[in-house]
C-alpha cells in the first residue's frame, strides 16, 4: 500500500494524474467544487484569491486517492481533516506556524505538501493584518465536500500590547491604521486612552507638515489650545520670518500656552522687527514675553523702540508693557503725528492709567478711526476696573462718559459701536436706543448692557452678527433660543450656541459642518459632554476615515485632547 499512498501524497503537487485509473463498481462519485465563503465574512475576497493557489492542488491530492485507492483506505475517510496555521508577511510569503493534525500521517504531509507549494501569495491587505503587521489565517483541509475551499478558511487577530503596537504604527506613519487599531481595543484595556491620545498628538504633528496653511495653523493653534508641549519644539520653528502672518500669530500664541521657555529668545529677536512694521505680532510677541515671566525684557524692547520714534507698532505694544514716564511723550506723539499715529497713541494708554488728556482729546478728533481708537481704550479701562460699575465710572471720571455719550450719536457707525460697547460698561441704563441703531455694529455691541427681554427681541435680528451676539450673552438663560440658534442659516449664530449646546445628535452633526469653526467646536463640545473613554471609539473612526494632514483631522484631535 505504501506506493499508492506515495502517489496520491505527490498528485498534490504533480497535477491531475497521468496513469488511467481502475475503473471500479466502487467507486465513490467525484466531490465537485467546494462551497464559496460567506460574501460578508472578514477578509472574503482575499482568501478567495489565495484559494486559489491552494485549494487546486489539494483536489487534486483527494481525486488521486478517491480513483487509485480503495474507498475503505484511510486516506479516503471523509471525516479526516486538518487544521494548519499560516502566517503571511507583507510580501505575501507564507510561514506554516502549525498543523492541527488529523490522525493520519500522509494525510497530514499532502497538506504540508500543498502549503510548500503555495509558499508566495498576494499581498496582504493592511486592513487584514494583525498586531505583527502578518495576516493570520487558520486554513482547514477536509476529505470531505468542503475539501480547502475559502470557505474552511477563517482570519485570527493576533494581538500585541497595546501602546507597542501604536507607537510602532505611528513611527511608521501609519496613523490611519493606528487610529483603526485602538478603537477596536476593548474598552477595558488600561491603555487604550494613553494610546488614543497618542494618535492624536501625531496627528497634530502630521498637520504641522501638511502644506495647507489652513490645516497647519489649525494644528498650531489646537497644539496651544490643548497645550501639547511635546510639540513645543515644532511649534517653535514655526515662530521664525515667513509670509504667512497668521500662522506665526498662531505659533507665538501656541508657544505662550505651551509656557515654552526656549521660545523666548526666539520671539524676543524677532520683536524689534516686529514693532516697527507690524502691529498684530509685535502685540502678540509683547504678550507672549509677559506671559512666559519677561515682562522686562518686552519693555525694554519696546522702550527702545519708541526711542527713535513713534512707530505705530511699538505704540500698540506698549499698552501691554506701559512706562508712566512715557506719558508726556504721548501727549506730544498725539498733538504732532496723524492720524494713524493719533489712533495709536490712544492704543498705547494702558487699562490701568485711568483717565488721559490723551483719550479725552481722541474722543473729540475729527477722524473716526481715532475716535474708535481712543473709545476702544475706554472699554479696556473699563473692563479692568475691579468692582462694580459705579466704581469702573468714578475711576474713569465724568468728562470721558460724556464724550461717549456724545459718539452714541456719531455720524460713523464703527464709532458709534465702539463708544456703545465702552459706555455699556460705565453706563448701561443710559443705552435704551442703541438696540434700534440702524447699524448691526451698534446693535451687537448693545448687548452687553440689554435686557433679557431685549437679548430676545436681539436674537431675532435680521443681522448673523447681532443675532450671535445676543445669544452669547443670554445663551446660559434661554435653551430654546440655543437649540434655534443651533440650526440657525449663519455659521457666527451656530458657533454661538455651540457651547450652551447638549444635544448629542444636534453635536453630532454639527461637527461635519461646513464652517471649519463651527465644525471643530462641536466636536469639542462634545468630547467635553461624553469623556475621552466615551468618545474615543468614534472620534479614532472618524480619524481614520479622514485624509492625513487635513482640517477634518485637526478637529478630532483636539477634540479628544481637550475631554477629560
Amino acid at each position: 500500500m505504501l506506493v499508492p499512498i506515495a502517489a496520491c501524497a505527490a498528485a498534490a503537487c504533480s497535477g491531475p494524474p497521468t496513469v488511467a485509473p481502475v475503473r471500479r463498481p466502487d467507486l465513490p462519485p467525484a466531490l465537485g467544487v467546494p462551497g464559496a465563503i460567506a460574501p460578508d465574512a472578514r477578509g472574503a475576497t482575499y482568501l478567495t484569491a489565495i484559494a486559489r493557489g491552494i485549494q487546486p492542488n489539494w483536489a487534486h491530492f483527494l481525486e488521486d486517492c478517491r480513483v487509485r485507492l480503495p474507498a475503505t483506505h484511510a486516506l479516503n475517510v471523509m471525516t479526516l481533516s486538518a487544521r494548519a496555521e499560516l502566517a503571511i508577511d507583507r510580501t505575501g510569503k507564507v510561514t506554516v506556524i502549525d498543523i492541527a493534525t488529523s490522525g493520519n500521517a500522509d494525510f497530514d504531509l499532502a497538506v504540508r505538501d500543498v502549503l510548500a507549494d503555495a509558499s508566495r501569495v498576494d499581498v496582504p491587505p493592511v486592513e487584514l493584518r494583525s498586531d505583527d503587521d502578518r495576516l493570520h489565517v487558520r486554513w482547514m483541509f477536509a476529505r470531505d465536500l468542503r475539501q480547502a475551499g475559502p470557505a474552511t478558511a477563517e482570519l485570527l487577530d493576533v494581538q500585541l500590547p497595546l501602546i507597542g503596537v501604536t507607537e510602532r504604527l505611528l513611527a511608521q506613519r501609519e496613523v490611519a491604521r493606528a487610529a483603526i487599531r485602538v478603537a477596536r481595543s476593548a474598552q477595558s484595556d488600561p491603555d487604550r486612552v494613553a494610546a488614543a491620545e497618542r494618535v492624536m498628538t501625531v496627528t497634530l504633528d502630521e498637520a504641522l507638515g501638511t502644506i495647507g496653511a489652513g490645516a497647519r495653523q489649525m494644528a498650531v493653534e489646537a497644539i496651544g489650545r490643548a497645550q501639547v508641549r511635546s510639540l513645543a519644539a515644532r511649534v517653535r520653528a514655526l515662530i521664525s520670518p515667513t509670509i504667512d502672518t497668521e500662522l506665526r500669530l498662531a505659533a507665538i500664541d501656541a508657544a505662550a500656552q505651551l509656557a515654552d521657555q526656549a521660545a523666548v529668545p526666539v520671539i524676543a529677536g524677532m520683536l524689534p522687527g516686529d514693532l516697527q512694521n507690524y502691529p498684530r505680532l509685535a502685540n502678540a510677541g509683547t504678550s507672549a514675553l509677559v506671559t512666559l515671566g519677561h515682562r522686562e525684557r518686552a519693555a525694554a524692547i519696546v522702550l527702545r523702540a519708541l526711542d527713535s520714534g513713534a512707530a505705530v507698532a511699538a505704540l500698540h505694544a506698549h499698552a501691554i508693557v506701559p512706562d508712566p514716564a512715557l506719558a508726556p511723550r504721548l501727549a506730544t506723539w498725539f498733538s504732532r503725528g496723524d492720524a494713524r499715529t493719533r489712533a495709536a497713541v490712544c492704543a498705547a494708554v494702558p487699562a490701568d492709567w485711568g483717565p488721559q488728556v490723551v483719550v479725552l482729546r481722541g474722543l473729540r478728533d475729527p477722524d473716526a478711526t481715532v475716535r474708535a481708537a481712543c473709545a476702544d481704550t475706554v472699554t479696556r479701562q473699563a473692563r479692568g476696573t475691579a468692582g462694580a460699575t459705579t466704581g469702573a465710572a468714578k475711576r474713569i471720571g465724568a468728562a470721558v462718559p460724556a464724550a461717549l455719550r456724545d459718539l452714541v450719536r456719531d455720524r460713523d457707525r464703527v464709532v458709534r459701536a465702539r463708544a456703545v460697547a465702552a459706555l455699556s460698561i460705565i453706563e448701561p441704563r443710559r443705552l435704551s436706543r442703541a438696540a434700534t441703531d440702524p447699524a448691526p455694529e451698534v446693535r451687537a455691541a448693545s448687548v452687553t448692557a440689554a435686557t433679557d427681554a431685549e437679548l430676545r427681541t436681539l436674537a431675532s435680528d435680521p443681522d448673523p452678527v447681532v443675532r450671535a451676539a445676543a445669544l452669547t450673552s443670554i445663551r446660559d438663560r434661554a435653551p430654546d433660543l440655543v437649540m434655534r440658534g443651533a440650526v440657525d442659516i449663519a455659521p457666527q449664530v451656530r458657533l454661538a450656541a455651540i457651547n450652551a449646546l447638549t444635544e448629542e445628535t444636534l453635536l453630532e452633526k454639527l461637527g461635519v459642518d461646513d464652517s471649519p469653526e463651527v465644525a471643530t467646536a462641536a466636536v469639542v463640545q462634545l468630547a467635553s459632554i461624553r469623556g475621552r473613554a466615551a468618545i474615543a471609539t468614534t472620534l479614532l473612526t472618524r480619524l481614520a476615515a479622514s485624509p492625513a494632514g487635513s482640517a477634518e483631522r485637526v478637529r478630532i484631535a483636539l477634540g479628544f485632547l481637550l475631554a477629560r
